[in-house]
């Protein structure tokens, strides 16, 4: 996924106003939703790391929407619901 449309949708994702239990949004628009192995999450945050040999990595930091779990996972491998 590309990382500017990432960080926008982890920004439009904190601003929704309804919450529920632990800070949850209780609707997350299907425009907002992101899929990682088969599952939908929605983004919370992005994480910028290297690796051993100097390289970037770019992290998207995902909520599961069946379950209340966080995943460190990188971009290129999530894709957006709504693509």
């Amino acid at each position: 996924m590309d990382r500017a449309k990432f960080l926008n949708m982890c920004r439009e994702c904190a601003m929704i106003k309804q919450r529920g239990v632990h800070n949850i949004p209780l609707f997350v628009p299907d425009r907002l939703k992101v899929i990682f192995s088969g599952a939908e999450y929605y983004p919370v945050g992005y994480e910028l790391q290297f690796l051993p040999d100097g390289t970037a990595c770019h992290i998207g930091v995902i909520h599961d929407l069946k379950a209340n779990s966080v995943c460190r996972v990188e971009l290129k491998n999530i894709q957006g619901k709504a693509e």
